[in-house]
């Protein structure tokens, strides 16, 4: 099934960087607002967002832009050793040990996620072993892509989950990290720690490979990384009169950190909806039209935040009004025959999913908002932070009439809909932490 293998990584000497790993490092290009890439710009010349998402300039032209710089800072690093290819192929294990209130939780505790990077043998979902669960669109592929073509590089992973049922991947993982300390750390500006082992053991390598044969893997994170990979092998094949791949290429395989779904430290976030405008819907009205469908519990903030911590139970959200009013609304048996007329053709995983009941029977239904809107994200906003989502709707004069407080995603409701063949609603998993760009990159 999954095909993965060991690589050479381009790696940071970080003497000739001449500077920390926490200066050189910085999260995925779409979570980096304008303020964080000026931020990450000056914190050293050879920070990798100078690749990953360098900055515009006037006057910049196609063949002369942000993305041909990228590429000449990389060739540049690269020739003068600020990028290191390691000499022999490996596996790279890789453990974040991070606070989840860092990420938005109303409670401090620790937890580590254990993965590995590797090569992933690319193949075009719906197509093989790969599963997406989320949509992707044009304008961050065409970004990606422009990117690819001009580095020739795997500048930051896809984030995949691997099913590991006997625990024989998490084992191996756990035998890595005892036998030797970590080849690099570096501690990001939100507390995560990031522990790096090199792994080039022939042995331990093809004991890995052959657990990952059987299994399929669900991307996480990275769908449009993911998709761009794809496309780039497709006219590295044409552009070498190799159209069915027959002579194996670098490109032919994509940069992917894989994570057992049974890991400990897996823990997904949810994503709380801020509405901007309901047009002719009081907190009242609103509730009202929600009697119907929805049991309506008066709740407490701290009652909101256990809510946006927990997994269990019928379909259920919260509900924070302008006027200082909260509820939780616990699905009625009403619901469910209305989600089955509403979207008659998705199956009971995709209807019974929380973010898929509020955004077809509320946002669309009772608040009236198209789904192009929704998409485009036009009057609505998303915060992973359960205080920071209620603290922005009842503040007096801010610029939401509502917000809706969701529970996390549980990861078998991913692979359930992903197997299945769909694709769930719009940010309805948030992955915390995110993974690091520029601990592990690859040459294509």
């Amino acid at each position: 099934m999954a095909i993965l293998r060991p690589f050479n990584a381009l790696r940071y000497d970080l003497a000739q960087a001449g500077a920390r790993l926490e200066q050189l490092i910085c999260p995925p290009y779409d979570v980096i607002d304008p303020a964080l890439q000026e931020a990450l710009h000056r914190k050293s010349p050879h920070n990798i967002v100078h690749v990953e998402l360098a900055q515009a300039c006037p006057g910049d032209a196609p063949g002369k832009d942000r993305y041909s710089r990228a590429a000449a800072t990389l060739h540049d690093w690269i020739a003068r050793g600020v990028l290191r290819r390691d000499e022999r192929p490996a596996f790279y294990v890789y453990e974040q040990t991070f606070d989840i209130a860092r990420g938005g939780a109303s409670r401090s505790k620790l937890l580590t996620r254990r993965g590995f990077f590797g090569a992933i043998k690319l193949e075009p979902f719906g197509t093989g072993c790969v599963y997406p669960h989320e949509e992707t669109f044009g304008g961050p592929k065409a970004d990606r892509l422009d990117l690819m073509r001009a580095c020739a590089a795997n500048v930051s992973p896809v984030f995949g989950l691997i099913p590991d049922e006997d625990n024989a991947i998490a084992g191996l993982l756990q035998t890595a990290v005892r036998l030797a300390p970590p080849a690099a750390q570096a501690t990001e500006d939100n507390g995560v720690v990031n522990k790096l082992w090199v792994v080039n053991d022939p042995g331990w390598c093809r004991k890995l490979s052959a657990q990952l044969g059987s299994k399929n893997i669900f991307i996480a994170d990275g769908h449009h990384r993911y998709e761009t990979a794809c496309n780039y092998r497709n006219e590295r094949r044409q552009a070498d009169g190799d159209p069915e791949g027959k002579l194996d290429r670098d490109y032919d395989y994509g940069l992917m950190v894989c994570v057992p779904m049974s890991d400990a430290g897996l823990y997904i976030l949810p994503t709380h909806r801020l509405i901007q405008a309901a047009p002719g819907l009081s907190p009242q009205g609103f509730l009202r039209a929600a009697a119907p469908l929805f049991d309506l519990q008066d709740a407490t903030d701290k009652e909101l935040c256990a809510l946006a911590e927990g997994q269990a139970g019928a379909v259920k959200f919260g509900a924070v009004f302008s006027d200082g009013s909260r509820k939780i609304l616990v699905a009625k048996p009403q619901a469910a025959l209305a989600m089955k007329r509403a979207v008659a053709a998705k199956s009971e995983s995709w209807r019974g999913l929380d973010v898929a009941l509020l955004q077809e029977l509320v946002l669309k239904g009772l608040l009236g908002l198209s789904e192009e809107k929704v998409l485009r994200k036009e009057g609505i906003s998303y915060t992973p932070e359960t205080r920071q989502a209620i603290a922005k709707v009842t503040a007096p004069g801010g610029p939401y009439v509502m917000g809706f407080i969701l529970r996390p995603t549980l990861i078998e409701q991913v692979r359930a809909v992903a197997t299945g063949g769909e694709k769930m609603p719009q940010k309805s998993t948030y992955f915390f932490p995110k993974l690091t760009t520029g601990l592990v990159m690859r040459g294509l």
